[in-house]
């Protein structure tokens, strides 16, 4: 059994245990999600920041009293001349992997979905590693279609 809810401040820093966790999984696909030694710092106060606003939402997972999953996601701006002003985007969606295929990420993406709607939000994006088939084919799964192939190059 989970409860999904919203982020308390003084969680913060077992939800950067568990997004250490998840930049850890994506770096399976590509070493461009290394991070630095203070990276969890780091992000456990962009998230006290962001727990404050409005057009941003943190939500975890819980059950019997152990955070096993999050999602963080936002509203954000379009470029002036695009006729979609705003759109949703899922920053980070992690689940601990003996939880996964439970429901659990299910309920997280409905929670932000549920948070995009209330603000009248018309479109929701995120990114996946390309290399990640289970997540794109999760995604798919909940009616996400590819939009973009967002790609780099190394100097």
């Amino acid at each position: 059994m989970f409860k999904i809810r919203k982020a308390r401040e003084d969680e913060l820093l077992k939800v950067a245990v568990l997004w250490k966790e998840f930049m850890k999984y994506n770096g399976e696909f590509n070493a461009s999600f290394a991070i630095n030694k203070k990276a969890q710092e780091i992000f456990s106060r962009e998230m006290l920041e962001k727990l404050k606003e409005y057009d941003s939402r943190l939500t975890v997972a819980e059950s019997e009293g152990e955070l096993i999953g999050f999602c963080y996601s936002y509203i954000s701006q379009k470029p002036k001349y695009f006729k979609l002003a705003k759109f949703g985007f899922i920053g980070d969606l992690y689940v601990l992997p003996e939880y996964r295929r439970s429901g659990i990420g299910k309920a997280l993406v409905k929670d932000a979905i549920d948070f995009f709607t209330k603000r009248k939000i018309k479109q929701i994006e995120l990114l996946v590693a390309v290399k990640n088939e289970n997540t794109i084919k999760f995604w798919e799964s909940l009616g996400f279609n590819h939009l973009l192939t967002w790609m780099y190059k190394r100097n």
